[in-house]
């Protein structure tokens, strides 16, 4: 899955586009080191080579201490699994830097989990005693519609493989397992073919693998950060209001929501990383200033939130709120149960550049409630809900990218989307208190090449209406751009519905008049494909967490997306009385089947939560979504 990069850090500002992003600009020079083995270490040693700490923290505590004197110093980890959550602590500002590093790349793993043993058995399933993890909190603002499956925190793995999450014994099935907390109790259903007496079963238990509060000239280098038990808009590990901070090279896999978060912090550099399969947001920045993410990948995330059908908050490959000043270049964020790239919020001066956005579930970037400017260049996005989908965002520039295969979701199917707030949204500058009232407003489109490759897709759409509407098309600075669809060429569907060619959309916008309607010269199917991935895998999804019947029916889209893998059967479950299910199809590998709930007169008029399995040997995913059941 991975792509591999090599880079060197060394000036202070790194020029995006017309830019100058300022960056984290860390000396490392340190002749101090201080050594960690968790095979051949013990904590009453002394740090030395010869000496090692066998945990991560001791070797960090003794480092801060010669750090906090004014003496650089590097912590060189071992291979090994660290079963530990380190805290890096909030120390005095020192010019002097802090390095923990792995002394080989991807090898040294800090680890959320614990091994269990002292399983007992009853037929296919094996139990034990479990310490209850109560449900996490839905973070202040945010929506309370979605399954409670999102709100759980457990994971388990089996040999290496994740075990699926199931809400009551009865469901338990190959590759899954279910925590009875009334029982304080784990029971799980090994995949096919698994020798128990043998496997490795771990459990996350931390919710935290790192933390760093208040460091400045700080690095992080070559990491591998996995299972950590963490709550729904948090990250595993969490960069605190730091100055002048690296990340190189570092690796976050299945953590049960965030993988790696940057918060309230200035001059920054990610760089070389990777963060997927984490169950909510690869990356994620908060309140963050002079940001530089290069050569970074966030793929296969969102897979907690999607249990729960909840794909549009805060989760996906890379999302940033508030972020002022920053670049992102060189990004990759492939198939996320959600956004690729998400910008949501006060965020400025920013550049997206040579990056690429392919095989999201929702928009490949989103660019919302944002004051800008924020400018998009030399890359591709491909194959997801949309391709850019904006919201409510004003000085934006969309210049020299390829859009292809975008859209025919159902919803915002268009390789671009103008959407957001009727009548503008209001936002407060984080750090100046200025008052927005946003609007979409200043785009400039320039240089795009924007192409459908399938039925149901628009090259433009829209559903602002009024001054809405009109703010966007008399702000609008549009040229030299090609549009094509290969199966119709009213592929722009703009104000108050109307689907129209390039002639309608030019007299509707009264620019883009050197634009083509065109064959594109060059194949974006390349750039757009996405690298194999390294865990085989399908995912499973509806198009909303909430459907009202209307008639007695209820339509939903249920799509599978196979990485690598084959087959998958579909089936409903917790349908209640008087109410029926039927699939379009019940087998698939990729593609969509429809799912229709039909009522009859004996049904009750409630709202209940139906969950659709999906099952391939010993894989199995569900998504659980609410309807409200209305009687014929």
């Amino acid at each position: 899955m991975k792509h591999f990069f090599a880079l060197s850090l060394l000036a202070t500002l790194a020029v995006s586009g017309n830019h100058a992003i300022a960056q984290a600009n860390v000396t490392e020079n340190q002749s101090t080191v201080v050594y960690v083995d968790a095979q051949l270490g013990s904590d009453g040693n002394s740090g030395a080579q010869s000496s090692p700490f066998k945990t991560i923290q001791a070797g960090v505590n003794k480092a801060n201490a010669i750090n906090q004197a004014g003496v650089g110093v590097k912590v060189m980890v071992n291979p090994g699994v660290y079963r530990e959550f380190v805290n890096i602590g909030n120390y005095k500002v020192t010019n002097a830097t802090f390095t923990l590093q792995a002394a080989v790349t991807g090898t040294a793993i800090i680890a959320g989990s614990d091994v269990l043993t002292g399983w007992s058995q009853a037929g296919a399933i094996y139990s034990r005693s479990w310490i209850n993890q109560s449900l996490c909190s839905v973070p202040p603002g945010w929506p309370t519609n979605f399954a409670p499956i999102a709100l759980h925190t457990e994971m388990f793995f089996v040999n290496g493989t994740p075990l699926t999450q199931v809400t009551s014994y009865g469901d338990l099935r190959p590759g899954t397992f279910y925590t009875n907390n009334s029982y304080a109790v784990v029971h799980i259903y090994p995949p096919t073919g698994t020798n128990m007496q043998t496997a490795v079963i771990e459990a996350a238990t931390r919710p935290q693998t790192l933390i760093a509060v208040s460091r400045t000239n700080l690095v992080l280098r070559g990491l591998v950060f996995e299972h950590a038990a963490n709550c729904i808009n948090t990250s595993g590990v969490a960069i605190n209001s730091s100055t002048n901070v690296l990340l190189d090279s570092l690796q976050a896999y299945w953590n049960n929501w965030g993988g790696i978060g940057v918060f309230s912090s200035n001059f920054v550099t990610v760089q070389n990383s990777v963060s997927s399969y984490n169950g909510g947001v690869g990356f994620q920045g908060t309140k963050d200033q002079n940001i530089l993410f290069n050569f970074n990948e966030s793929d296969y995330n969102n897979w907690r939130g999607a249990q729960a059908a909840f794909y549009d908050w805060g989760m996906g490959g890379t999302k940033l709120f508030q972020t002022h000043t920053g670049a992102i270049q060189n990004h990759f964020s492939y198939n996320n149960q959600a956004q690729g790239l998400w910008f949501d919020t006060d965020n400025k001066n920013i550049t997206i550049s040579n990056s690429t956005l392919s095989g999201n579930l929702l928009a490949a970037l989103q660019i919302e409630r944002n004051e800008g400017p924020l400018k998009l260049q030399g890359s591709s996005l491909c194959g997801s809900g949309s391709g850019i989908n904006v919201l409510t965002s004003s000085n934006l520039t969309i210049q020299n990218n390829t859009f292809y295969n975008n859209g025919g979701t159902n919803k915002y199917q268009a390789e671009i989307y103008i959407a957001g707030q009727a009548g503008g949204k209001i936002i407060n500058d984080w750090q100046t208190g200025q008052v927005y009232d946003l609007f979409t407003t200043g785009m400039v489109l320039s240089g795009n090449t924007f192409e459908n490759a399938a039925a149901g897709q628009l090259v433009f759409g829209t559903y602002l209406s009024g001054n809405d509407w009109t703010n966007f098309a008399t702000t609008l600075n549009s040229s030299n751009n090609i549009w094509y669809d290969p199966l119709a060429t009213n592929s722009f569907k703009i104000v108050n519905g109307h689907v129209v060619a390039l002639a309608g959309w030019q007299g509707a916008v009264q620019t883009d008049f050197s634009s083509a309607w065109q064959v594109p010269t060059t194949s974006p199917t390349a750039p757009c494909a996405a690298p194999a991935p390294s865990y085989a895998d399908f995912a499973v999804s509806v198009d909303s967490g909430n459907y009202a019947m209307a008639s007695g029916k209820a339509v939903a889209t249920v799509r599978v997306n196979s990485f690598g893998y084959g087959q998958v059967a579909l089936q409903t479950a917790g349908l209640p009385s008087g109410v029926t299910a039927t699939l379009s199809q019940q087998s698939i590998t990729s593609g969509a089947a429809t799912l229709t709930l039909t009522s009859s007169s004996t049904a009750v008029a409630q709202k209940v939560p139906i969950t659709l399995w999906a099952t391939s040997g010993s894989r199995v995913h569900s998504v659980t979504f609410y309807v409200q059941v209305v009687p014929v």
